[in-house]
């Protein structure tokens, strides 16, 4: 991205700021953000993988863990469209949740079946296994990835209310990774919910508190242009 964009004059500016650009912005910026988070669930569910394998009073639940991701998952990713398929897999992930409670072990499968449902469409399945994410959750760390992917869910469901409430809850949190992201996805959807105060004090805080996260800035700006 072309880093002399907010510095362009007015009129050129203007130009920019057409709805259909901003969102190229923000979907661009939205590809290369979820690579990194990758990464980093990459990290984390190794380590949360190495952990519950090492659980030896817990290995009857680390091997039916694997199984289901080997077979229901797998099959689930073979035909991802299918919606038995993904009916399974959330059914599945609620009766391993019912009989394991909460073990943290079976929170990579979590992440991993809502990430899989989340990239068909579908989004009740997703929200449904994420629930569940939100009660074995024990740390800010994996509240973090879950409420992240709860927001995604509730906006892509049209559910605009819920995805800020979940927003909100993350800038409560004590682990702040991509708070940038986080405040402007805030102001996008206040200002879809036609609330312009509340998207003005967002954005503001991307550009004056995320000044190291030089994407979201200049998005930031561009949507308080517009304002």
């Amino acid at each position: 991205m072309n880093s002399t964009t907010t510095s362009s004059p007015n009129r050129q500016m203007n130009d920019i700021l057409s709805e259909n650009k901003v969102n190229f912005f923000a979907g661009k910026n939205k590809v290369a953000i979820f690579s990194a988070i990758g990464l980093i669930v990459v990290g984390i569910l190794a380590f949360g993988m190495i952990k519950m394998f090492s659980d030896k009073s817990k290995a009857e639940y680390n091997t039916k863990i694997y199984t289901f991701e080997t077979t229901v998952l797998k099959e689930y990713t073979d035909a991802p469209t299918d919606q038995g398929r993904a009916k399974a897999l959330e059914t599945g992930i609620a009766n391993l949740n019912l009989e394991m409670g909460e073990y943290l072990g079976l929170l990579p499968l979590v992440i991993k079946s809502s990430d899989a449902l989340s990239a068909s469409s579908h989004y009740a399945e997703a929200r449904t296994v994420l629930a569940i994410g939100d009660k074995i959750a024990s740390d800010d760390y994996a509240k973090y990835f879950i409420l992240s992917r709860q927001a995604v869910v509730y906006e892509d469901m049209g559910e605009e209310k819920l995805a800020i409430e979940t927003l909100e809850k993350m800038t409560s949190q004590s682990v702040k990774i991509f708070e940038g992201k986080t405040y402007l996805d805030l102001g996008r959807l206040y200002l879809k919910t036609g609330n312009k105060e509340k998207a003005k004090a967002s954005f503001t805080h991307v550009i004056e508190k995320n000044k190291n996260e030089a994407e979201f800035v200049k998005i930031a700006q561009l949507y308080l242009a517009k304002l």
